[in-house]
């Protein structure tokens, strides 16, 4: 299976999301007290989680206008995914 190009931006985002995660597991088990370092590296996930997110919907959207889903289904799904997306 071949990925297109948003999907392999897709899958660069979360690597990097991985990435950023890794190295706030890694100050904790190192057990590394910088302040600092510690709002960054979350404020830096958080941020990224973020983009992703609107990344994903964005291709979501478009997809779904391609393939000329009925807008009411269409509308449903977004719905859906926002709320799932921000109601934690």
């Amino acid at each position: 299976m071949s990925l297109s190009e948003k999907q392999t931006k897709l899958i660069h985002r979360i690597n990097r999301i991985q990435g950023q995660l890794e190295a706030i597991k890694n100050t904790i088990i190192e057990e590394e007290k910088d302040c600092e370092k510690a709002i960054l590296l979350l404020k830096a996930a958080h941020q990224a989680m973020k983009k992703f997110g609107e990344a994903y919907i964005q291709d979501y959207v478009e997809t779904c206008f391609k393939e000329k889903k009925p807008i009411q289904n269409m509308e449903v799904d977004v719905k859906k995914a926002i709320s799932a997306a921000f109601s934690f």
